[in-house]
């Protein structure tokens, strides 16, 4: 026969057990067990690892994307420019002081006696002192991503003296500008580089190199023999950095489709959009003057 008294007792330690568990640990329906926990643990490690390769993977991805965009942005500008045209001139006139105004893009401003600028059979005349900077810009285009390409071409057989040709792609000012300067040497060498001017209260002065020098064409023994025209392409785009690139090659030949001299430069006051240009000077050579034709002048957005 049960013992009702030991079965009462029992009874009322459970009780007593139960009521201290839910106290301390909660309702019955709430409590985890230790496997419990354990799976709950293990689950939220994974869905952390998950998480953190998912992260690790979209870093990656937008790394790559950012690359490949910025490539894509360098590669935009090799091969022939095809930006919207913003300025143009073929010299299809007949100009005895100065240059007229350009068949798109303005009215073209001199630098120097006007009389040492005419238009004739299709080119820019420029008669070049010793010394002494000649040539225009269009002030009524401002870019800020600019890709100006033009021909240059020496008149005189006898080369006298070298001329530096500075082909502008954008100026800011009078002394503030980025360019790409071509020495056509006395001795037929032809070499190209990057310049900036950057001081405002100085109009002309000295530039400062942004780039190395290259040497595109060797001396010619042929002193005489009539110089070859010349293609130039400047490339400015962006700003701080501002990008600057250049290349030049024989206008009879095939643009080459990589640039020859590349810089980055931030120079406070050149930050911001400028006209296009060109200016030369004569700097050395007997006292009769130099001429130098300019043709073929466009300049488009770049991209």
């Amino acid at each position: 026969m049960p013992n009702r008294d030991l079965i009462l007792l029992e009874t009322v330690k459970t009780h007593r057990a139960r009521l201290t568990s839910a106290f301390v640990f909660g309702e019955l329906a709430e409590r985890r067990l230790a496997n419990d926990n354990v799976r709950r643990l293990i689950g939220g490690l994974v869905l952390a690892a998950v998480l953190c390769a998912g992260c690790v993977g979209f870093s990656f991805i937008s790394s790559i994307r950012g690359s490949q965009a910025a490539t894509a942005r360098q590669q935009a500008g090799l091969g022939p420019a095809t930006g919207p045209v913003v300025a143009a001139d073929t010299f299809d006139r007949d100009v005895t002081d100065g240059w007229g105004t350009a068949e798109r893009g303005g009215r073209w401003r001199l630098v120097g006696a006007g009389s040492d600028h005419a238009v004739a059979d299709g080119a820019a005349l420029v008669q070049l002192p010793e010394g002494q900077l000649r040539g225009g810009y269009l002030p009524e285009q401002l870019l800020d991503r600019s890709d100006l390409t033009v021909t240059l071409q020496r008149q005189d057989a006898a080369r006298n003296g070298s001329v530096s040709a500075a082909v502008i792609g954008r100026r800011v000012s009078s002394g503030q500008d980025y360019r790409a300067d071509v020495v056509l040497a006395a001795d037929g060498r032809v070499a190209l580089s990057l310049s900036r001017h950057a001081d405002p209260t100085v109009s002309g002065g000295p530039a400062e190199d942004i780039s190395s020098t290259v040497i595109l064409l060797g001396a010619d023994e042929d002193t005489e023999a009539d110089p070859q025209p010349l293609s130039v392409r400047v490339q400015v785009t962006g700003a701080g950095p501002t990008t600057v690139r250049a290349k030049a090659w024989l206008a009879a030949g095939a643009e080459p489709s990589g640039w020859t001299v590349t810089a980055d430069d931030s120079t406070a006051g050149l930050q911001r959009p400028g006209s296009v240009g060109l200016v030369a000077v004569r700097t050395d050579g007997a006292d009769r003057r130099t001429t130098l034709a300019v043709s073929d002048v466009v300049a488009r957005v770049a991209p």
